[in-house]
């Protein structure tokens, strides 16, 4: 389902959710254009009744000379090792991947990642 759909079906939910919600927006490109951001942010702020929304960008940080890239990548785009962990968002904060369960971790393969 495109973004701007997802907006407008969810975003009338918002007000009758009083024991707290979050608007997921997975980011699929590594350096999203913040000018777009910018837009996207005011428009959700300004237009919608979404009260809290996070943009996540997942990262791979190398457990061996500690580079964090975007995305998740098998191998680190600095020294080629596959000394890798994921981190992503679940529910409202950044954590390592391998702490997931199986069912989360499907979860993350399978999220709607946008390009904005």
């Amino acid at each position: 389902i495109p973004l701007a759909r997802k907006i407008d079906i969810e975003h009338k939910f918002f007000p009758l959710l009083s024991g707290g919600n979050i608007f997921h927006i997975w980011l699929g490109e590594a350096y999203p254009d913040p000018e777009a951001l910018f837009k996207l942010t005011k428009k959700i702020a300004t237009e919608t009744q979404i009260g809290y929304f996070s943009y996540t960008k997942d990262l791979t940080i190398c457990s061996d000379c500690a580079t964090v890239s975007p995305l998740l990548n098998d191998k680190c785009p600095n020294c080629g090792s596959n000394n890798v962990k994921w981190w992503s968002r679940v529910t409202g904060y950044y954590q390592d991947v391998s702490g997931w369960n199986m069912a989360k971790r499907r979860e993350l393969k399978d999220r709607y990642r946008i390009k904005i």
